[in-house]
């Protein structure tokens, strides 16, 4: 595990990445600017901002990476800054971002310690308010080439917290962090390509919510991998509730559940909008009886349903 460290009142930032990482290459921490990405590339408009603050730069290698594709890295990064309390400001992925433009237009390390491959990266921007109001900032990029994968992360303090350097953990990663492995994807893949449906079974909703409980889904990066894998494919997502309230309140209820699951695809995952759709059936096709706390939890649940064929 690598653990990227801020003192003071920022806490600490600990990061759990895949076997093997490698922290490569630094840059000290000194007084200066960075320029973070707020959306994707344009030539009208400005695409960024500019962070000041104590910044420092980090570069990890992963060899012998297959399993560990753009999407499942910053898949699992994003998760762990999510619950850590910093806040996806920005996500992207490759030409959505804007292609060749937008990776040389930031500092996101250099070769060959970094490599980028503009066909195949992932961008993410997010920050942390503190009580104090001070913010402070993380930028990510994460490619492969070959087996190895590649990630730079940069981190913007205020100035009077200066962060210490990083420090290297061999301890077993927890198993907070589940996105890092692939584990799930062949069943998952193979159900869909079985039965043309599967259930997110790890999606969890609360009686009455719409909204996602965290962002730590294995089977939301196994979609997105399998997604990006193909552009031509087409999935949509099912929404499915329990038999609490009226057909009508429950079917806009599953509706938003499934457009909140496809949002995070699109805005955390990077997929392409094009290639997902939403839609709500409320408790039509339940899969377990309403009459206790089990089997109305089975029910709330989000399935993807394959609306192409390979």
């Amino acid at each position: 595990m690598a653990t990227v460290m801020f003192a003071g009142g920022a806490g600490a930032l600990d990061l759990n990445l895949p076997p093997g990482a490698e922290l490569v290459a630094t840059e000290p921490a000194h007084p200066g600017d960075l320029s973070i990405a707020h959306g994707p590339f344009t030539a009208e408009a400005g695409f960024t901002t500019l962070a000041r603050g104590i910044v420092q730069e980090f570069t990890w290698q992963v060899p012998d990476a297959a399993t560990q594709s753009s999407a499942i890295l910053a898949g699992a990064v994003s998760a762990q800054l999510d619950e850590q309390g910093y806040e996806i400001v920005f996500a992207c992925a490759d030409r959505a971002c804007g292609g060749f433009d937008f990776r040389h237009a930031l500092s996101v390390g250099e070769a060959p310690m970094m490599h980028v491959d503009l066909s195949d990266y992932r961008y993410i921007a997010a920050e942390r308010v503190e009580e104090t109001g001070e913010r402070n900032h993380v930028a990510v990029m994460v490619s492969r080439g070959g087996r190895t994968a590649y990630l730079h992360l940069a981190t913007i303090t205020p100035p009077e917290v200066a962060p210490p350097p990083v420090t290297g953990s061999s301890r077993t990663p927890e198993q907070t962090a589940p996105v890092l492995s692939p584990t799930t994807s062949p069943r998952l893949i193979e159900r869909l390509f079985a039965t043309g449906a599967a259930a997110l079974d790890d999606l969890n909703f609360q009686t009455g919510a719409s909204e996602l409980s965290g962002r730590n889904y294995p089977s939301l990066v196994t979609l997105a991998e399998f997604l990006a894998e193909e552009p031509a494919r087409r999935v949509v997502l099912v929404g499915h509730t329990d038999a609490e309230g009226s057909l009508e309140g429950n079917i806009a209820l599953s509706q938003a559940r499934a457009e909140a699951v496809r949002r995070h695809l699109i805005d955390i995952l990077g997929v392409s909008p094009d290639q997902v759709a939403a839609a709500g059936i409320g408790f039509l096709a339940p899969r377990a009886a309403n009459d206790t706390d089990t089997g109305r939890q089975a029910n709330r649940r989000v399935e993807v349903v394959l609306s192409t064929t390979d």
